[in-house]
């Protein structure tokens, strides 16, 4: 039954326990059913990533099972170091074993929730990519203050691309937990972003890139 929220203001709960693992499993299975565009949005994050230098640093915010990690590292062999970022030990789990044939594949856990969440990582990156993640901050008006925080963490000139749902309506739910496009661009050039676009949509969901400012 759909949940109705009053409050704006108020963070949205998910839908799903990602720290449980029998509903982590249970969501995995599901996740690609229905959803072709899934895989294209997948090939334009490995298009994006082949473009930055041999050796690039890439973090992935919200990586779940890998999947999108699989595409990028199998197409982009120009990536030494490919860390991937999650809050669920089951999710890692599943990149683990996905992952195990790439050896440039690290991982993290930790929740851009949290205030020190940053501190598992090894900055400076040269991109930061992230499908479906930035909205599990359960409300967007703590969007602005993580893409602060992803710069910091953004060499001079690296790349941003960011991938996630918009409101696809004007329900409190959707509103308060997904940004417009005209959001996310706003936010991330406020970050310290520059060169900031649409670069594709696909149905709901909309693929934003940008470059650290020099």
């Amino acid at each position: 039954m759909p949940i109705h929220y009053t409050d704006p203001t108020a963070d949205v709960p998910p839908g799903v326990d990602f720290l449980v693992e029998s509903e982590v499993r249970t969501w995995v299975a599901a996740c690609e059913v229905n959803k072709p565009w899934r895989m294209p949005v997948r090939l334009r994050f490995a298009e994006l990533i082949a473009h930055p230098p041999a050796g690039s640093n890439v973090l992935e915010l919200g990586s779940g099972p890998g999947l999108l990690a699989e595409c990028v590292l199998q197409y982009c062999p120009n990536v030494s170091r490919y860390t991937l970022l999650d809050f669920s030990e089951h999710m890692l789990t599943l990149s683990r074993e996905r992952l195990i044939r790439f050896s440039s594949a690290h991982f993290a856990k930790g929740d851009f929730k949290s205030a020190e969440w940053a501190s598992v990582l090894e900055p400076p990156y040269s991109a930061m990519i992230a499908m479906q993640a930035v909205h599990e901050i359960r409300h967007k008006r703590h969007v602005p203050a993580l893409y602060r925080e992803l710069r910091a963490l953004l060499a001079p000139g690296g790349i941003i691309s960011i991938c996630d749902g918009t409101p696809k309506d004007s329900s409190l739910m959707q509103t308060s937990l997904y940004m417009t496009a005209d959001e996310q661009v706003s936010a991330l050039m406020n970050a310290g972003f520059s060169d900031v676009v649409v670069d594709k949509v696909f149905g709901s969901h909309v693929l934003i890139t940008g470059r650290a400012n020099e």
